[in-house]
């Protein structure tokens, strides 16, 4: 008899408990505009992730005050990953470099590094919800580990759908903003210290 009411508690139990959700994965889309450059080599160093937003699970917040997570819907890596991802494709892209490695190298201008500030969906009222994220670039001579350049960049995306993959899509066009600002920068520099570079064995030869 105590077998059969365990065995009914059992059943009962989770039949109230229901299936589990299944977890979902989300990322940026890539950059669809492609185009060959002649510049600078450049360095990505993965970016880090500011305390709060480094988990997997995307961040939503519905006050200023308050931070909350989707338990079921998540980035398909950390979202320092998942923006560099992104970087390392749309400036391979963008026309202004010959080439966007990971590692350093010889050939390196810049080494470009930074964190991600903030990514998350804000949900302003029922029917208003934006993407927001804040990336700070920074780029240093590769040699001396000099800090050449340095910059904070925030875009917002309305969003079409209030839902994790319109959160994603959101975050994808304002990533392509962020890109077309900082890659400009980054190519002046970039360029400046290849031209620094290679004058240098000449000026040691000079000497």
């Amino acid at each position: 008899m105590k077998c059969f009411l365990l065995l009914v508690v059992v059943v009962v139990a989770a039949a109230c408990g229901g299936k589990v959700p299944q977890t979902r994965y989300y990322q940026l889309a890539a950059p669809t505009t492609a185009a060959r450059g002649d510049g600078a080599v450049i360095v990505l160093e993965q970016l880090a992730t500011d305390a709060g937003y480094d988990d997997e699970r995307i961040v939503y917040r519905t006050t200023p005050y308050r931070m909350d997570y989707y338990d079921y819907h998540r980035w398909s890596a950390s979202p320092g990953v998942v923006v560099g991802n992104y970087l390392e494709q749309a400036l391979e892209r963008s026309g202004r470099f010959r080439a966007v490695i990971r590692e350093v190298s010889d050939q390196a201008a810049i080494v470009l590094g930074g964190r991600v500030v903030a990514l998350e969906e804000i949900d302003r009222s029922k029917a208003r919800w934006v993407g927001r994220i804040v990336i700070e670039l920074t780029a240093a001579d590769p040699r001396t580990n000099e800090i050449l350049w340095t910059e904070q960049f925030e875009e917002i995306e309305p969003l079409a759908v209030q839902s994790p993959e319109g959160l994603a899509q959101a975050i994808t066009k304002a990533m392509s903003r962020i890109v077309a600002k900082a890659a400009p920068q980054i190519a002046d520099h970039a360029d400046r210290q290849a031209a620094l570079h290679a004058a240098e064995p000449a000026m040691a030869r000079g000497k």
